[in-house]
């Protein structure tokens, strides 16, 4: 093969390539919303002995969105996600 034959089949790869974590984004961002839209409720547990504020949930909130997303558990990253912003939004 050429250098220019190469390049043509490396840049098809490409495109290819491309498309495909196009259509992949297109259905992760479908995936996403329709969590958003099922009346999904993440509990956050309180010791009862314990009185808490919304600022002291936020922080565990966040490292547990941290420790989904590392864990590549997406759904749940998600629902922490969408209770942290409601919690701010309060």
């Amino acid at each position: 093969m050429t250098d220019k034959e190469i390049d043509k089949l490396a840049n098809k790869i490409a495109d290819i390539i491309f498309k495909r974590q196009e259509e992949y984004d297109a259905q992760f961002q479908i995936d996403m919303e329709n969590i958003a839209e099922e009346s999904i409720m993440y509990t956050y547990k309180i010791d009862e002995t314990t009185t808490s504020t919304t600022r002291d949930i936020i922080p565990d909130l966040e490292s547990e969105l941290k420790a989904s997303l590392y864990e590549e558990d997406y759904k749940k990253a998600a629902i922490i996600a969408a209770k942290i912003k409601e919690l701010k939004n309060k």
